[in-house]
């Protein structure tokens, strides 16, 4: 898949808030993607009250969020034995699921699959207007095998449910679909629709200034655009901070470089992620390597926020900025603490490489 149909994907199980009165500030936390606040208050509420259904789904959230893989599962299947009749509770579950087949086996994958569709299918018969049931369940469609159940035309179907219940939603799931195919006049003129049909959706605007910065359609004019119009929408989520410094790190803009990291350091401070996304671009041009490497060690400096890159992963690619620096016994170092934090890092690959 092309790098702006991974970010279209991510963006797109997401979610968008959906108005505090109808959320608890966890849930409203958690959409905003400010995950350890969230997990803070979570884990208070799963110590006071560890029988209460609505906790126990908080919590299998905010633990697959950071990566955890045993605790969330018991604890999504917790909240449905407490409360069954809650839709959100059943796709919670789902999603954990969906996330255990990533690393089960085949003929586990075929009864997680079943479990998932189960589950999937009891939360949309309680709630028939869950868009994120819905998201989840197209992305099944599209991303299954054959065997067990994937199918792109139930995809598109599903897609057309969502389109029904919010146009906002269609459209995204519409562009979902064309960057699954690799169709990038549909991909964009889907999500500019999305984005005129609710302006003041932040997650549309980020869609599509990153799939402004894909190789799919580069264009940081409109993607620098779309990112200044998200952040003032808000400017206590990273993504706009994000998206800027990846498109000012390729330009070779450092003022407003560091001007841009500093800001989102500074209204959200618990998430580096601008740092990691600057140092990946120049990693990749291979532009500015002591600026790269220092970004990189900014975000080991503190534990990523839910959903961003690990800290494995940025010890990797510290490591890969260290070798083309030519320092070798440095980039060793951080490929073996890669190795250490995640067996299954490709940092494995770098040091059978002999450096």
């Amino acid at each position: 898949m092309t790098r702006a149909g991974r970010a279209i994907g991510a963006l797109w199980l997401l979610g968008e808030a959906i108005g505090a009165s109808a959320q608890g500030a966890p849930e409203k936390l958690i959409v905003d993607g400010h995950w350890k606040k969230a997990r803070a208050m979570v884990e208070t509420r799963i110590r006071e009250a560890p029988n209460d259904a609505l906790a126990n789904f908080l919590f299998s959230q905010v633990r697959n969020a950071f990566g955890n893989r045993e605790t969330p599962l018991p604890a999504a299947e917790k909240a449905v034995a407490l409360d069954g009749r809650t839709a959100k509770y059943h796709r919670q579950l789902a999603e954990v699921l969906g996330v255990t087949a990533q690393h089960a086996n085949v003929f586990q994958q075929a009864l997680l699959a079943r479990r998932f569709r189960r589950e999937i299918d009891t939360a949309l018969a309680l709630d028939p207007r869950d868009t994120q049931a819905w998201r989840d369940l197209m992305e099944y469609y599209l991303l299954a095998p054959g065997i067990i159940g994937g199918d792109e035309g139930k995809a598109a179907a599903a897609a057309q449910r969502l389109a029904a219940i919010d146009p906002v939603e269609g459209f995204l799931a519409q562009a979902r679909l064309a960057a699954y195919h690799k169709q990038t006049g549909k991909t964009e003129e889907s999500l500019r629709k999305a984005v005129e049909a609710q302006p003041t959706s932040y997650r549309a605007r980020i869609a599509l200034a990153q799939f402004y910065l894909s190789s799919m359609a580069l264009s940081p004019e409109n993607a620098e655009r779309q990112a200044r119009e998200a952040l003032k929408l808000d400017g206590s989520r990273v993504g706009a901070y994000a998206v800027l410094a990846e498109i000012y790190a390729d330009r070779e803009k450092w003022g407003e470089l560091d001007s841009i990291l500093a800001a989102g350091a500074k209204e959200v401070p618990d998430d580096f992620v601008p740092y990691y996304r600057a140092a990946d671009r120049l990693l990749a041009s291979g532009t500015d390597l002591p600026r790269a490497e220092r970004y990189l060690r900014t975000y080991l400096g503190q534990e990523p926020e839910g959903n961003e890159p690990p800290l494995a992963e940025a010890h990797w690619k510290l490591g890969l900025v260290l070798e083309k620096e030519a320092r070798n016994t440095e980039a060793a170092v951080e490929w073996r603490e890669a190795l250490r934090l995640d067996p299954h890092s490709l940092a494995a690959h770098e040091l059978k490489r002999g450096l």
